[in-house]
């Protein structure tokens, strides 16, 4: 099976396991947006994605200092929305900030810190007839489905993958989109692992050597470039995270703020926040929230934002408390 099929479609070996540390589960996928309007239409409407809550003309900015304290900015106003992943545990989140000096990250594709958001469809060609009409940039070389598969760019940037699984046509959940995952283009595999897998417990599929994938590289609109993988889910569920490694491409590593427009943020629920934040703070990880400690937001429960050497971010957020029985 292709790689390009396994990013976003579920492998028998990557099925969820008991988790091996202090993550459970994944909260969010969070992305830092310049118009919450702009973002929320065009997965609502677009991509049929369901929303959560009030429509965005009825979300105003807010000042919230933890939430700013969270996001390592000065105290300033936020809002924010969420859409539904099908058939994960969360959704795909959006912050918009108002009042603040924010740089814009539009990464390539192969540059450290790009993420693509994989959405598994029952149809490629309602999915493509959809992004066409809303205008989306298609990224993928002919602007046409390649080996089951094309990618799109949404109103900031970010990457949109849709890809038919094998199984589409036992899917029964209403809508097109019956399923996500997300990849993660990182500078360095090897560090990368590290952190994912002995700091906070993914248990990756690791690819030994960097070899090509012509249909990957059609359909992220990219040629020549050779690819390494780390694939797993997140522990204790089967949302899958591919780790790409690019060679034999001109890419460049920036630096920006989790608060800059573009930045993309991992929420993952752990057992103990406050321990699990010092158990990666030990192994070098650098926080991204205010004064470099977790952030007490709802109810007395802490949350922290850390980043990765990729210049992706991570926040780390409690587990939900147990449902009574």
């Amino acid at each position: 099976m292709k790689k390009i099929l396994l990013i976003g479609a579920l492998s028998a070996s990557l099925l969820a396991a008991d988790p091996a540390g202090e993550v459970v589960s994944f909260g969010n996928f969070i992305h830092v947006v310049g118009s919450l309007e702009k973002s929320l239409a065009f997965y609502h409407d677009a991509l049929g994605l369901e929303m959560q809550g009030q429509a965005p003309a009825s979300r105003p900015f807010a000042a919230n200092l933890p939430v700013a304290m969270l996001y390592g900015t000065p105290e300033t106003q936020s809002r924010f929305g969420v859409v539904r992943l099908p058939n994960t545990p969360a959704g795909l989140e959006f912050g918009e900030f108002k009042d603040l000096n924010q740089k814009v990250f539009t990464p390539r594709v192969q540059d450290p810190g790009a993420t693509v958001l994989v959405l598994k469809v029952k149809s490629l060609d309602a999915a493509l007839a959809k992004v066409r009409e809303a205008g989306a940039p298609i990224v993928s070389l002919g602007a046409n489905p390649i080996s089951g598969t094309f990618v799109v760019k949404d109103p900031d940037g970010f990457y949109v993958q849709f890809v038919k699984p094998e199984n589409a046509a036992e899917a029964t959940a209403p809508g097109n989109v019956i399923g996500a995952g997300m990849m993660v283009t990182v500078n360095d595999l090897d560090q990368t692992v590290h952190l994912y897998r002995d700091l906070i417990g993914f248990d990756p599929h690791i690819d030994a050597t960097f070899a090509k994938d012509d249909a990957l590289s059609k359909a992220l609109g990219v040629a020549g470039a050779l690819y390494r993988h780390a694939i797993g889910n997140v522990p204790g569920t089967t949302f899958q995270v591919d780790f790409v490694e690019f060679k034999g491409l001109d890419r460049k590593l920036e630096h920006s703020h989790v608060f800059d427009r573009g930045s993309g943020i991992l929420r993952l629920r752990v057992k103990d926040v406050d321990s699990f934040v010092t158990h990666l703070k030990q192994g070098g990880v650098t926080v991204a929230s205010a004064g470099g400690d977790p952030v007490l937001i709802n109810n007395n429960q802490h949350f922290c934002i850390l980043s990765d050497p990729n210049n992706f971010f991570f926040q780390i957020a409690p587990a939900p408390a147990p449902r009574p029985q």
